[in-house]
Formats: structure tokens, C-alpha cells, sequence
């Protein structure tokens, strides 16, 4: 497991780590004794045994960096869920989380306040993205091709993961674009119900991939209904 450099302008605390995972080797016994019964059932309903072994090894290793930020044993840690379905430590104490992954990367990010999302995504082509791009990019999007699909799609999810929303009802209400100010960070404008600022930041990525980090300090959620917040297991 490796921790990444973040971008110079990312809050003091934010952490990000991947993971890189063997897909054709058996769940690892350390894994596996780590999860709690609903886990590891969720774990076993999963068809392909890449699926398995990417969603057991990257939850034990959620387990194991709240472990040390919480001094709690990680098979320990109990979890629980918002309105909306967002994970997030029983225990307020803890570190803000979120994980995804793709292919044989996981990024697990965490944060000691606010609310943090991460995304990864292995590339596609351009001709297989061409049909969702009227689903994913808003109007100003759509005219405005300095950012490539991929890219803006990572860091859309990653922000949406951050705040809780049902991604796909809202990918379009968030517009991303190259920021004019500090370096290494992006420029949003979106139309969420939210009334924090929101941050976002690209991620190192192995070739054939892209990701992206996304940030609220603080936010107010306004009464939004019947959405369902996605994220990686």
C-alpha cells in the first residue's frame, strides 16, 4: 500500500493511499478475518473471483488505516450508513472515508473532518465514451473540450462520492474545467443542493487510468429525496 502525494494546495490531513492488487490470487486469510459477517457474505455474492478478491483486500485495508488513526483493532470497527446510503465510522470520532477502484488499483482517501470522495476508472475510448457524454457533461461542458472526458468524469465522481448525492442524477449539474489559480487543482461550478465550497484535485494514476479527489471542509445538505449514494465496496 503506498500513500500518494497530493497537489500543494490539498488541506494539511488529507491522506490518499493505493493499493495494487493481483486479481488471479486466492482472498489472503489476513483479509478475509478482518470483515465483518455482512461483508464478507457481501463479498461472497460477487461472481467473478477478481470482484472478491478486489473488494475483501481493499475493505481490510480501510480497516487497517482506521485502525490507526482510531487505535481501535480493525475487525473491530463498526460502520454505519447516512439517509443516503454513505458509509462512514459508528464512532464520530474517526476519520472521514471513502474508497474506489478499477481494474487492479484501489484508492482509499481519508480525511480528519469534512466530507472526502475519491474515484479511479481504467480508460476507455473515445468511441465507446461518445454515447455518455450527453449523460455525464452539462451544456457548458459540451462546448468546452479542454479537459478530456475521462478526467472530468473522475473528478465529477469523486466530488458527488464526497458529498453523498446519487451520482447519477447530478453529474451534469457539476461543471469541471482547469483552474486559472493554484496549480494542480480544478475549477468548479455546479447547481448542487450544497453550501460548502468544493475542492477537487487530480490524483497520480497508473497508465490507462484516471483519478481524481474531491473535498467539502463543511456543507449543509438541502432536503434532497430518493437517491441512492454509490460507491465501490
Amino acid at each position: 500500500m503506498q500513500r500518494l502525494q497530493l497537489a500543494e494546495g490539498a488541506p494539511e490531513g488529507l491522506e490518499v493511499w493505493r493499493l495494487s492488487l493481483d486479481l488471479n490470487a486466492p482472498v489472503a486469510d489476513e483479509d478475509d478475518r478482518l470483515l465483518s459477517r455482512a461483508e464478507w457474505q457481501r463479498a461472497q455474492r460477487l461472481r467473478r473471483h477478481a470482484d472478491v478478491v478486489r473488494a475483501v483486500a481493499t475493505r481490510a485495508a480501510l480497516r487497517r488505516l482506521l485502525s490507526a488513526h482510531t487505535g481501535i483493532a480493525p475487525e473491530k470497527l463498526v460502520f454505519t450508513q447516512n439517509a443516503y446510503g454513505k458509509p462512514a465510522l459508528e464512532n464520530a470520532g474517526g476519520p472521514a472515508f471513502n474508497v474506489s477502484h478499477s481494474g487492479h488499483v484501489a484508492l482509499i482517501a481519508l480525511a480528519p473532518g469534512g466530507a472526502v470522495g475519491v474515484d479511479i476508472e481504467r480508460c476507455r475510448s473515445e468511441a465507446e465514451l461518445a454515447p455518455l457524454q450527453g449523460l455525464v457533461l452539462s451544456p457548458s461542458e459540451q462546448l468546452d473540450h479542454a479537459l478530456p472526458f475521462m478526467e472530468r468524469w473522475v473528478v465529477k465522481e469523486a466530488v458527488l462520492k464526497a458529498l453523498g448525492l446519487g451520482i447519477a442524477d447530478h453529474l451534469r449539474a457539476l461543471s469541471i474545467t482547469s483552474s486559472l489559480g493554484p496549480p494542480d487543482t480544478y475549477h468548479l461550478e455546479h447547481s448542487l443542493p450544497v453550501s460548502s465550497p468544493l475542492q477537487a484535485w487530480p490524483l497520480p494514476a497508473p497508465s490507462g487510468y484516471a483519478a481524481a479527489l474531491g473535498y467539502a471542509k463543511s456543507y449543509v445538505k438541502s432536503n434532497v429525496q430518493n437517491e441512492r449514494y454509490s460507491t465501490n465496496f
